[in-house]
């Protein structure tokens, strides 16, 4: 993923998302691994301390 900056709207739907697929996560639908490197794509962009199971500082 390209650190491009995100529109307002943009950054909107993007955190609404990675709270989808968290909640995925949560119900042990989608593995850790793949929630961190998701999230991973997107911590130049999002901030990442919303989210459980990583400590992005």
């Amino acid at each position: 993923m390209t650190k491009t900056k995100l529109t307002e709207e943009e950054k909107d739907k993007t955190y609404s998302a990675l709270k989808l697929i968290e909640c995925l996560y949560s119900q042990g639908k989608v593995p850790k691994h793949v929630f961190r490197n998701i999230l991973n794509d997107y911590k130049h962009q999002i901030n990442m301390n919303d989210f459980q199971c990583c400590n992005y500082t």
